[in-house]
């Protein structure tokens, strides 16, 4: 399999530009790839240079090539994951933060899907709870602080989360202030990332090429993954290989399960044929899961839905039916 990615932020996840994250694979034939490339580079002028997606979507013309290359494409095998930014912010919170004391105090959040149920209702109406703006400033604050380059402290994350609480109306203010008893956690959160035994805590790359990689190999057993040159899955190689290795936190005593990698090895998407398919496909996902995002009309990304919900294996993103309805794990 063949990846990319598109809107990589890292763990800057409050970029108003860039609000969602994409990963993409592909396993096409050497032969077709580099087919429909060579038909994409034809259809440009001399001395265009690569056919990046962001390049390529910004035109009519480039945007009728795309089209044209994923009609030669149908019937392919590729897949996405994608992450809403903003909704991963508050579904670390609970993560790290709430899950973390309730576990401490013998309840599996998981195991009844409360966890993703407050994420979900967090993202969703913590703004309206409270002073949006004060809302605001609680998640950049836990980005801030969660993020070593930063800092932002665990005194500065609970003072924003006090100053939310206090405008938080009677009626929501016991579901909100929930976040006030973690500070233990908080202090552990933080403790591990400033000494490195936690790394790359807020970045969807991880979970959402895992992801990736195990709806992938459902479709296509095991296989090498080709990635484009990629700063955090360099450093995560091993984990990635290794993951049934690792302690599951949703199921106490148990394992993750191994993903389907035989190797991972890293090229450049100017001499590989497919990585630049991966390049288009993580493109087109990402606008027009950005337009759902924002909510605001895009015709391309309409042009592009069917396409994209084909491929879509799902990912990180906001879903109130879990309140109501909760995705339990036993």
């Amino acid at each position: 399999m063949y990846a990319d990615e598109s809107n990589s932020t890292g763990e800057n996840l409050l970029d108003p530009a860039q609000p969602v994250f994409c990963v993409a694979g592909v396993c096409i034939d050497d032969d077709l790839a580099r087919q429909v490339v060579d038909d994409v580079r034809a259809a440009l002028p001399p001395g265009h240079g690569e056919a990046k997606y962001t390049t390529l979507s910004k035109t009519s013309k480039g945007r009728s090539i795309l089209l044209s290359a994923f009609d030669s494409l149908a019937g392919e095998t590729i897949r996405a994951c994608v992450a809403h930014k903003r909704f991963m912010v508050t579904a670390k919170m609970v993560d790290v933060l709430v899950v973390e004391f309730a576990h401490e105090n013998g309840y599996n959040m998981y195991a009844d899907g409360s966890a993703v149920a407050l994420a979900n209702m967090l993202h969703a109406f913590g703004r309206v709870m409270g002073d949006p703006a004060s809302f605001d400033r609680m998640l950049q604050t836990f980005v801030d602080a969660a993020r070593k380059r930063t800092r932002a402290s665990a005194d500065d994350l609970f003072a924003s989360i006090d100053a939310y609480q206090s405008t938080t109306q009677p009626e929501y203010s016991e579901l909100s202030s929930v976040l006030q008893l973690t500070r233990a956690q908080a202090d552990d959160t933080f403790a591990a990332i400033a000494s490195g035994r936690v790394q790359d805590l807020l970045d969807p790359a991880l979970p959402s090429l895992a992801d990736l990689c195990g709806g992938m190999g459902e479709i296509v057993g095991d296989f090498v993954l080709v990635h484009d040159e990629s700063k955090i899955v360099t450093r995560n190689v091993q984990l990635l290989l290794n993951m049934d290795g690792l302690p599951d936190p949703a199921r106490p005593g148990q394992r993750l399960g191994r993903l389907p990698l035989v190797d991972i090895r890293f090229s450049d998407s100017t001499a590989v044929a497919q990585l630049q398919i991966a390049d288009w496909a993580a493109g087109a996902v990402r606008q027009y899961a950005t337009s759902l995002v924002r909510e605001e009309p895009d015709p391309f990304a309409e042009k592009l839905k069917d396409l994209v919900e084909s491929w879509l294996l799902g990912g990180i993103w906001p879903d109130l039916s879990v309140v109501g309805n909760p995705r339990r794990i036993d």
